[in-house]
């Protein structure tokens, strides 16, 4: 059995890692903040039927660029608005990135050390979230990696790849931004120095290279500029790129140690052996990254690369180092090649425990931080005539759920300076505001509530206009106002 799975090594890394990316996802919630963004503006991609500007609550949208969004929204043409259509193109693309890993890393080092290294990416915890989750993670994972790969083989095999290099850094770019190209060149361009081959820089293809990428990434981009102008290079370029490289979004992540945390989590169980088995070949002076080959150098160089520019970025954010997921993977692999048996052993019991994680942990986990109960809820309402608004805890994903318009209730004077529309996180708060001033004579408004909310506003709305409530399954309460009091 055994030896007919290693036979057919890209059936068996197929079957194996989509039985654990799929597990269990239609019963994993649409999750707040990030996962409800993606699939709210997909779901409106295809509502609308405009899939070159991404928009959200019917407004324009510049978060991420557009090819996530192509992926979700065929996914959601395809499969309809649902959790499994949803996750589906993550699993995909978690799946594509480990045959992916498997065939560098056998072309590389060996048939031995590409298997390893696929089985341990394949089951480290990050991947296997990522692999499972609305966001666009699994995707620039592969385009970045496909990038240095393939620059490794224009290098040593045959310089014709280089073009491939361009190819999936454009990839990539459309996926994230310009990340997509700035760390794969950058690693790859200090492997160059590293080597002292400042010849090979002449031979990178790099005009025609960048037109490949210009022709690539640039036709949405340009595209972008053309239709929505200063807009778009504001919130795009200024916001998502600039303020988020110099202006913390998350503060409370602002540690010195944020990114050992996600190293060590993020590739468990495979992180916590390393440290101990470098220690001992350092002792034994079998250490010596000048004496390497060329591609652990460039794997090295790349993983050094995507952590320490992330370390200098001012925003930290638990999956920004996971592109340095493809060189551990594989120098992992090259580490342990002698433990192969208990790799094997230990990623089939992996993939059994994450199976039973995706169908008895993680839906109730999910739906904790999901306001699906709340959309369900409104989807099965008359709210024809009335205002839907959430007081404090706005839930995109009650949005996705229910189709319909949900209000975030804001003090009337603090509407103005929350609205985006300049250099600042404001620019993510592109839902509808209501002022609560409004909402207090509204005789036609449902409200939004945790169940333990114990606010002024809540009191002065009941006082104003006798409503009932409706206890939703989860935390969440609807304060309807009678018909009576109208």
């Amino acid at each position: 059995m055994v030896k007919t799975l290693r036979n057919h090594p890209y059936w068996t890394l197929l079957i194996f890692t989509l039985i654990i990316y799929l597990m269990g996802n239609q019963l994993l919630a649409v999750t707040d903040t990030a996962e409800s963004n993606y699939a709210l503006t997909a779901k409106e991609m295809v509502l609308s039927g405009d899939w070159i500007s991404p928009q959200i609550y019917g407004r324009y949208w510049y978060d991420k660029p557009i090819f996530y969004y192509w992926e979700l929204a065929l996914s959601f043409a395809l499969f309809g608005f649902n959790e499994m259509a949803a996750r589906l193109p993550a699993a995909i693309l978690g799946s594509a990135s480990v045959l992916f890993t498997y065939w560098f890393g056998r072309r590389t080092y060996g048939e031995k050390v590409g298997w390893l290294s696929a089985l341990i990416l394949g089951t480290s915890v990050e991947c296997w979230v990522l692999s499972k989750a609305v966001i666009t993670d699994s995707t620039l994972f592969l385009f970045m990696s496909g990038a240095v790969a393939f620059f490794y083989l224009g290098y040593t095999d045959n310089r014709k790849y280089y073009f491939l290099c361009y190819v999936f850094a454009a990839l990539a770019t459309l996926t994230k931004g310009p990340i997509g190209i700035l760390l794969p060149g950058l690693g790859c361009f200090l492997f160059l120095v590293y080597k002292k081959d400042f010849r090979e820089m002449a031979h990178v293809h790099l005009i025609s290279g960048l037109c490949i990428f210009a022709v690539i990434a640039g036709a949405w981009y340009g595209t972008m500029c053309y239709l929505h102008g200063s807009d778009f290079i504001l919130n795009f370029i200024g916001v998502h790129n600039f303020l988020r490289a110099t202006v913390s979004e998350h503060p409370s992540h602002n540690k010195w140690y944020f990114y050992i945390i996600i190293y060590f989590v993020g590739f468990a169980p495979w992180s916590f052996f390393i440290p101990y088995s470098l220690f001992r070949r350092w002792k034994q002076k079998k250490l010596d990254l000048r004496n390497a080959d060329d591609a652990t150098q460039l794997l090295l160089i790349y993983a050094f690369v995507v952590f320490f520019f992330f370390e200098l970025v001012a925003t930290k954010y638990t999956t920004y180092t996971f592109p340095a997921l493809f060189s551990l993977s594989i120098l992992t692999a090259v580490l342990y090649k002698d433990l192969s048996l208990r790799i094997e052993k230990g990623s089939l019991a992996l993939g059994i425990l994450y199976c039973v994680l995706a169908l008895a942990v993680a839906p109730s986990i999910m739906l904790n931080h999901s306001g699906k109960e709340i959309g369900e809820a409104l989807a099965h309402m008359d709210t024809e005539g009335k205002t839907i608004a959430f007081l404090n805890d706005y839930r995109t994903s009650a949005v996705f759920y229910s189709g319909k318009t949900i209000y975030r209730a804001v003090e009337g004077d603090k509407i103005e300076s929350m609205e985006p529309g300049t250099l600042s996180w404001n620019a993510k708060n592109v839902m509808p505001f209501a002022a609560e001033e409004k909402l207090l004579q509204d005789p036609h408004v449902i409200l939004i509530t945790k169940d333990n909310d114990r606010s002024s506003f809540l009191m002065e709305y009941n006082e104003t206009m006798p409503a009932y409530r409706i206890n939703v399954s989860g935390e969440y309460s609807l304060w309807v106002r009678q018909p009576s009091a109208e």
